[in-house]
C-alpha cells in the first residue's frame, strides 16, 4: 500500500470508527476539513477522499451551506428486509444471501423476518407485521419485494409501505414496482426491465419460426409479469401478428380444465410463461395431455432457476442477475439512506437469454406438428 493509501485509510477508519461508537451525531455537524487536516497533519485531499469514501458507504451526508453530517445509517445499523418471494420462488433466496453478505461486509446488522406461508394473504399479513416490529427496532432503511397473489394487490402493498412513509424510513423495492405501468410508485426501484425481456423471449421464438406465441400468466399476478406479457405483445405487434385475448392464458399451469378449454380453441406454436416455475408446471400439464415439448408446443420462462437446467427437456429461459441486483439495491438503499432527496430510480439490470432444448426451430420439429396422442381421444 502507497503512503498516500495508508494515509487516507487511517483517516477513514478513525472517522468510521468514531461514528459507529455515535461519538458523532446526527444533529450536530461533524469536525470540518479544515480541522480535520490540523488535527491528522494530512492533505486536504487525503481527507477528503475519507469523506468521499464515507459518503459512499452511506455512514455521512453532505449538506451544502451546513456541513456533513451523521446519515440515518450511520446513527442505526440495522436494516430491514423483507421478501415474501422466497416461500414460493427459487428466484429470491439467491438475492436475499448476497443482500445478507454485503450487509455483514458493510458492518450492517441485517432483521429478516419469516414469512414463509404458502397461503399469500397470510404472507400479506406476515409482511404487515414484520414492517411494524422494523420500525420498533430503529432501522435505517428497508428492501422490499412487493406482495402479489393476493386480493388488491395494491392495497396490501400500500399498507406495508405506509408504515415505513410516516416512520420516515427509506425504502428500495426489489424486482419489479407494485404498480402497474404507466402508474409509477414513488420508491426507487431496482430489477430488470421486464419489457425488455419479454421482447427478447419473443424475438427468439420469432427466430425459429414461430407465428402463434401464447403467454401464460397466474391469477392476480405481479406486474413485472403483466411487462413481460407486454413486452411478448408488443414484438408480435412488431410482426403484424397481435395477441389477442385468446392468446392470454390466464390460469395456474397445472388446472388442467383450464388449459384444455385455452387448447382448444387452437393449438400455439410456444407458450410463454411469466416465470419459470409456471413453464415447468406447464410443461407436465402438456405433457399429461400428450403433448411433447418442444415438437408440439415450445416453452419459454424467466429468472433461471437451478431446476430450469435439470428438467427434461431442459428450460430455455431469461436469465435475472441476482447477484448484481442484490448489490445495486443494496447499494442504492445506502444512498437513500445518505440523502432522501435524491430523485426517484429505477434501475434496470442486462438480462441474458439461456437457450436450451424446449425451443427449437420449427424446420428441425416433428412434421407432422403434432403427435396422435395429442389429437386422439387421450389428448382432447
Amino acid at each position: 500500500m502507497s503512503e498516500n493509501n495508508a494515509k487516507y485509510r487511517q483517516v477513514y477508519e478513525t472517522l468510521k470508527s468514531s461514528i459507529l461508537s455515535g461519538k458523532y451525531h446526527a444533529d450536530r455537524p461533524m469536525p470540518s476539513l479544515r480541522s480535520l487536516v490540523r488535527k491528522h497533519g494530512f492533505s486536504t485531499i487525503t481527507i477528503r477522499r475519507a469523506f468521499d469514501e464515507l459518503e459512499r458507504q452511506g455512514l455521512i451526508a453532505r449538506h451544502r451551506g451546513s456541513g456533513t453530517f451523521v446519515s440515518r445509517s450511520g446513527v442505526a445499523r440495522k436494516l430491514g428486509l423483507i421478501v415474501p418471494g422466497v416461500a414460493y420462488s427459487e428466484f429470491f433466496p439467491p438475492i436475499v444471501s448476497e443482500i445478507s453478505r454485503l450487509a455483514q461486509e458493510n458492518e450492517y446488522t441485517l432483521l429478516f423476518g419469516d414469512i414463509a406461508s404458502k397461503r399469500p394473504e397470510k404472507r400479506a399479513s406476515m409482511a404487515k407485521k414484520l414492517a411494524k416490529e422494523f420500525v420498533e427496532q430503529g432501522v435505517a432503511g428497508v428492501l422490499y419485494q412487493p406482495l402479489e397473489l393476493v386480493e388488491d394487490v395494491k392495497k396490501a402493498n400500500r399498507d406495508v409501505l405506509s408504515i415505513f412513509d410516516r416512520a420516515q424510513i427509506p425504502v428500495v423495492i426489489l424486482d419489479n414496482d407494485f404498480l402497474q405501468v404507466p402508474e409509477r410508485s414513488d420508491y426507487d426501484v431496482v430489477g430488470i426491465d421486464n419489457v425488455a425481456a419479454g421482447v427478447l423471449a419473443a424475438e427468439h421464438l420469432l427466430s425459429l419460426g414461430a407465428r402463434k406465441i401464447h403467454f401464460l400468466r397466474r391469477p392476480r399476478c405481479s406486474s413485472s409479469v403483466n411487462n413481460r406479457m407486454r413486452g411478448v405483445m408488443s414484438s408480435l405487434n412488431l410482426m403484424e401478428l397481435p395477441m389477442r385475448k385468446s392468446t392470454v392464458l390466464t390460469a395456474e399451469p397445472d388446472d388442467i380444465a383450464a388449459i384444455k378449454r385455452h387448447l382448444r380453441r387452437g393449438r400455439p406454436d410456444a407458450f410463454v410463461c411469466g416465470n419459470d416455475a409456471a413453464a415447468i408446471s406447464l410443461k407436465q400439464t402438456l405433457e399429461g395431455l400428450g403433448y411433447r415439448i418442444p415438437d408440439d408446443i415450445m416453452l419459454v420462462g424467466f429468472d433461471d432457476v437451478a431446476y430450469a437446467n435439470i428438467v427434461s427437456p431442459r428450460l430455455t429461459t431469461v436469465r435475472q442477475p441476482c447477484k448484481e441486483i442484490a448489490g445495486a439495491a443494496f447499494r442504492r438503499l445506502l444512498a437513500r439512506i445518505a440523502d432522501p432527496t435524491l430523485p426517484v430510480f429505477s434501475i434496470f439490470l442486462p438480462v441474458r437469454l439461456m437457450v436450451r432444448e424446449s425451443t427449437k426451430a420449427l424446420g428441425k420439429r416433428n412434421k407432422s406438428g403434432h403427435n396422435r396422442r395429442a389429437f386422439g381421444k387421450g389428448g382432447r
